[in-house]
């Protein structure tokens, strides 16, 4: 075992146990490290597994209306504050917005497809002085394009992140879905992505929302997430940072070979997520519906709301209410796994992988 992954654990649980206690004696708790603002449903881009197409809406929080949000996240130390969508680039201010969230101290980054990143807005990217950028790539340049359903997609985002890497963006990420259609290609992307000098890669698997909402066949084989583990524990080294995405935060017997630190779900823990129309959520892939929605912004401050939602999350409901996690040996490293993946009934790595418990 790496002792300092054992450590890393115990951190985490502790402070599991820790919002816990303090929210059952309502108390008030720690708050969060990560904001991510779900600034538009609007993109150029009709990738065949986005989550982003679940709701659509009339209205988006207007600039102002987010940077009195982030006037409040402001008072919280060492915090971070990153856009996703939909596609960030097509709110004409987002630049303005993530430049105003790092005049007031906060960490920035954007989660873009990477296509409207040509040598321009990558010299106004690093004018904002954005700490972090992840651009998505499913695959060599027929199998992207048809996931993505755009002909020219592939050639845009390899020259996005040749524009990134120019500008010497601080943190430059990629992250992959990956399906049935695309693993076949792990290893060539692998190359790809090193060709292209990517340090941080992020894998992840399809969520049952949006337009991948009934779709099974975007979901790995057990088999195929068998072969990803070992793919990760062979490939990842001081070359690439390869990782699994928080839609898997537990690993079974796979989790120290894979992992280099633990992954929770943050959601009331440690990070939120601010919607389109200012309702506040745990993460931008959670249905913007009642059942997920602790507040809004233009109802409340976002602090107030932190404070005052997610208790189901911090008191631990769903390996209390669901049978097979309650009785399950991990449930305290586990704790029900990914709230969407649940939607689909994946969330339970032991029954993804068909590992024995």
């Amino acid at each position: 075992m790496k002792l300092t992954y054992q450590i890393d654990k115990f951190a985490v649980i502790f402070k599991r146990k820790q919002f816990y206690k303090r929210t059952k004696r309502n108390e008030e708790v720690e708050l969060p490290k990560f904001f991510a603002w779900d600034c538009t449903r609007r993109c150029n881009l009709h990738c065949e597994h986005c989550g982003a197409s679940k709701e659509n809406y009339n209205e988006e929080l207007s600039t102002n209306e987010i940077k009195k949000v982030i006037d409040d996240i402001s008072k919280i130390k060492r915090c971070f504050f990153g856009a996703t969508g939909g596609e960030p680039f097509m709110r004409g201010d987002i630049l303005e917005v993530l430049s105003y969230a790092k005049s007031k101290g906060l960490g920035t980054g954007i989660a873009s497809n990477g296509f409207l990143i040509d040598e321009k807005k990558a010299d106004d990217i690093k004018n904002a002085k954005i700490d972090s950028i992840q651009i998505s790539l499913d695959g060599l340049e027929e199998t992207h394009n048809k996931i993505r359903n755009n002909l020219k997609s592939f050639a845009r985002i390899k020259n996005a992140i040749k524009n990134l890497q120019k500008i010497k963006i601080p943190v430059l990420s990629v992250a992959t879905t990956l399906t049935p259609h695309n693993f076949h290609e792990l290893d060539k992307i692998y190359d790809l992505l090193i060709e292209l000098e990517v340090k941080r890669w992020r894998i992840s698997v399809v969520m049952p929302i949006g337009r991948a909402v009934d779709s099974e066949s975007l979901l790995l084989s057990s088999e195929q997430f068998k072969n990803l583990f070992e793919f990760i524990n062979l490939r990842n080294n001081q070359k690439m940072h390869i990782y699994v995405g928080e839609n898997i935060p537990f690993l079974a017997d796979q989790e120290e070979f894979v992992r280099d630190e633990p992954a929770l779900c943050p959601v009331g823990i440690t990070a939120c997520c601010i919607g389109v129309n200012g309702s506040v959520r745990g993460c931008p892939e959670q249905p913007d519906t009642p059942e997920f929605t602790e507040g809004n912004i233009r109802q409340d401050s976002i602090l107030n709301i932190w404070q005052k939602g997610f208790k189901k999350y911090r008191l631990n409901e769903i390996i209390n209410s669901d049978e097979k996690c309650h009785n399950c040996k991990d449930k305290f490293k586990c704790y029900g796994g990914c709230s969407v993946m649940r939607i689909g009934g994946n969330n339970c790595i032991y029954e993804l992988t068909k590992i024995n418990q």
